[in-house]
């Protein structure tokens, strides 16, 4: 071009140079070249403004040789060439670099391409102005042989707007990223415009320039958007470089001319708008086919799949994922599909893709096929139908695998589900020990008061001696009920049956007075031949039944009756030779209620019954512990009217070496040892330690006391005793950390852990440390003496 603007037409030095044609390379540059390689557009510019000065065209002479050309307006047209380029390349790079921080890349680049146009313009405004305001010092001769008359402003101005197109143009091609094969087939279209140019020579066609900004317009609609401003560039700018039109810039004497000339201008500047307005499209086009091909690419690794039916076609189509998901190839028919899920819910799909609704459904379905687990795969179905022009129905949907979601959400419902029945438990934990201990603490405060209005001493002594065991033996057998795995052993002695019955009466015979009723027994003659069993259980169970009649019957009579043989009750599950049965002439049970009458905090239903204390556990304590014995438990109604409860067990007549081996041996010698042994207590509580010592003295020699852990510890640092006594939780030091301090330090004696509860780990914290034995509160000092003699050499 800037050959061509030196050859062609009759521009003089002032318009070629205002700007010069090559400007926009230097702006170009500024914009795209890092600050280490402006020199590249700069060398180039210089070059190019160089080039009209000492070469020959044709008959033209060289521009240095032309009158009024000093070095003095040659620099100063290549500085005023230089400060404007680099002015408006750093002006627009500063924008661009302002814009990106808010705008999308490439929409800044379009907003800069358009900035560049009027920064240019106004730009070449102040150029000219300062060009005109330089050589108006020059004689009037010289300025009107360089070009400086009164249409140079409008020439300039004319050259600005060009140069402002082709400097915008140039950015919008830059933008592009055309493929190879796009390029092939676009660049050919460039020899459109030399054809043009011969064509014009022949006589064809309009206005020159014109023309050729018309074929301009066509290529830049017609060709792909990504090689069209190439195309463009290119031709535009052979042609000019071959014609001379749009560099030579002349005075027409036909206004029509003139007219033309212009409208072939603003042609241009609607070819880039085009090719602007093209490229933003196509980018938008591709960012939106990007998108959808990140989304697909992540919707396949998330399981997600798409299909479409054509229901009246039977026929449907996957993609890739749904391919995956369901193992069908990309073109299936419905029935493949439905097939795949388990029979039992393939109607239900069916249902949905086939039924004339439109809105959409949402399906959780498993699939036929199994996991290594056993369990189906699960996917998760969004369906959307339409109807199309042809009238056929078209289901489209979206399918996910949530087989690890239903699994994880499976296993927090159960585990959910189990830790509120936990919590249940512990919310009823104290009701458990006031349905459980009420009734021989109450007798025992009966008893005080029987004692206290001067009753026979003896008798009610016997009645609290019974009502502390039965205490005792509850709040062991409590560990039965909540844990199971902790159940206290059996201790199988010989036991009398009319005892046991005569005890468990006398225990709960002031409970069934307050509420008038009679507690009888009907006992056979075997019932004082002994037996071998745990008598201390059978009078828990015996005791929940009795108590249970008492609480609910409503009724005037409990009968305990013992027999070999009871005809006429239910078949046992199990043989036996001791039964038992408890009977009350009351209201009964319903029969809808029996099935869950031996199930933990059950109270049956709407009758009287339901308005009764207690928390449910009687009956199911009672089976438990029938159960652990080996025996049965049934319910029946009773010949009285009421409720009846059979008690089958395996125990066994005791013989004659049973009866002996308990009978009480001497104390004398052991009693003599344990008195030679000196014992530490280590007891918190000073009404326990006072009443446990004074039995330990029974039996022991010296007792000394500790109040707490830490004491407890430096006692036995100073003087080990022969034994140490330790309650669990006392202040400053636990039991089981001063059993581990113990053996910390190498002290080896023997230790026995005390403990009140019934529940939890108490137990096994003393186990854990290495405690000798564990023993409940209270303390039994005639069985820690048998375990002495047992574990411990005296």
């Amino acid at each position: 071009m800037s050959y061509g603007a030196a050859t062609h037409g009759a521009n003089s030095l002032a318009i070629d140079l205002s700007p010069h044609v090559s400007l926009f390379t230097l702006i170009i540059g500024v914009l795209i070249y890092p600050r280490a390689l402006l020199w590249v557009p700069l060398a180039t510019l210089v070059v190019m403004f160089f080039v009209p000065f000492v070469l020959p065209f044709g008959d033209q002479s060289p521009w240095a040789m032309q009158p009024g050309v000093s070095f003095r307006l040659v620099f100063f047209l290549l500085v005023i060439n230089v400060m404007t380029g680099f002015g408006i390349g750093f002006v627009v790079r500063t924008l661009y670099r302002r814009t990106t921080q808010n705008m999308q890349p490439f929409e800044a680049d379009l907003l800069i391409a358009a900035v560049t146009f009027a920064v240019f313009m106004l730009s070449g405004l102040v150029m000219v102005n300062l060009i005109s305001l330089f050589v108006s010092t020059l004689p009037a001769v010289e300025l009107t042989a360089l070009g400086f008359d009164q249409n140079y402003f409008d020439f300039a101005m004319t050259r600005m707007v060009r140069g402002a197109v082709v400097t915008s143009g140039f950015l919008i091609a830059i933008q592009q990223t055309p493929r190879l094969e796009e390029l092939r087939f676009s660049l050919p279209f460039v020899a459109l415009f030399p054809v043009l140019m011969i064509l014009q020579g022949m006589g064809f066609g309009g206005y020159p320039m014109l023309d050729v900004a018309v074929l301009a317009a066509l290529l830049a609609v017609s060709l792909p958007v990504s090689a069209a401003p190439i195309v463009v560039i290119i031709g535009v700018s052979l042609y000019a470089g071959l014609t001379g039109h749009f560099l030579s810039d002349t005075v027409l004497s036909d206004p029509r001319e003139a007219m033309l000339r212009n409208y072939s201008l603003g042609m241009l500047v609607l070819v880039v708008l085009i090719l602007a307005l093209r490229g933003r499209g196509r980018h938008e086009r591709e960012q939106r086919v990007a998108s959808i091909r990140r989304l697909s690419t992540v919707r396949g690794f998330a399981g997600v799949g798409l299909f479409t039916v054509n229901v009246p076609r039977d026929t449907m189509r996957l993609d890739p994922a749904g391919q995956r998901l369901v193992g069908l190839p990309a073109e299936a028919h419905l029935d493949d599909l439905i097939g795949r899920f388990r029979a039992d819910e393939q109607y239900l799909l069916r249902h949905a893709i086939e039924s004339d609704s439109h809105a959409s459904i949402t399906l959780l379905l498993r699939l036929a096929d199994m996991l290594d687990t056993g369990d189906n795969r699960v996917m998760r179905l969004h369906l959307w139908a339409e109807t199309t022009v042809r009238n056929e129905r078209v289901v489209y949907g979206l399918m996910v695998e949530v087989t690890e979601e239903h699994l994880q959400e499976r296993a927090l419902t159960n585990a959910l589900n189990e830790l509120s029945l936990r919590q249940d438990k512990q919310k009823q934990l104290f009701s458990i020990v006031s349905h459980e201990i009420r009734t021989p603490a109450s007798v025992l405060s009966m008893l005080i008061d029987e004692m206290e209005n001067g009753h026979d001493s003896q008798e009610v002594v016997t009645q609290m001696r019974e009502a502390s065991t039965q205490l005792l033996s509850v709040l062991d057998d409590m560990r039965q009920a909540v844990n199971p795995e902790k159940n206290q052993p059996l201790s199988i002695k010989p036991y009398v049956p009319a005892d046991v019955a005569e005890r468990v009466r006398n225990t709960y015979q002031l409970l069934a007075k307050g509420k008038s009723i009679r507690i009888s027994l009907d006992l056979g003659p075997d019932s004082i031949r002994p037996m071998m069993g745990d008598s201390n259980r059978l009078k828990q169970i015996l005791g929940n039944l009795v108590r249970n009649a008492i609480i609910h019957s409503e009724g005037s009579e409990i009968r305990i009756c013992y027999q070999p043989d009871m005809p006429g009750l239910p078949q046992s599950p199990t043989p036996g030779t001791a039964f038992w049965s408890v009977t009350d002439d009351g209201v009964g049970i319903p029969q809808t209620e029996i099935e869950r009458l031996f199930q933990p905090f059950e109270r049956g239903s709407a009758d009287a019954r339901n308005q009764a204390e207690g928390s449910g556990l009687g009956l199911y304590i009672a089976k438990q512990a029938v159960e652990l014995l080996g025996g049965s438990l049934q319910y029946f109604d009773a010949p009285e009217g009421g409720a009846g409860y059979r008690l089958n067990l395996s125990d066994k007549p005791a013989s004659k070496q049973d009866m002996q081996s308990q009978m009480p041996a001497s104390k004398a010698i052991e009693n003599k040892k344990l008195g030679e042994l000196r014992v530490l207590l280590a007891e918190d509580n000073a009404l326990v330690a006072q009443v446990t010592s004074k039995q330990l003295g029974r039996i022991f020699g010296e007792i000394e006391l500790a109040e707490n852990g830490r004491e407890a510890l430096e006692m036995v640092r100073d003087n080990p005793p022969d034994l140490l006594i330790t309650d669990l939780f006392m202040p400053e030091m636990p039991g089981d950390e001063l059993v581990r301090a113990l053996q910390a330090e190498g002290i080896d004696i023997p230790i026995i852990g005390l403990t009140a509860a019934v529940v939890g780990d108490d137990i096994k914290r003393f186990e854990d440390v290495g405690a000798t034995a564990v023993l409940p509160k209270p303390l039994d000092v005639k069985r820690l003496a048998g375990l002495l003699e047992d574990k411990v050499a005296v």
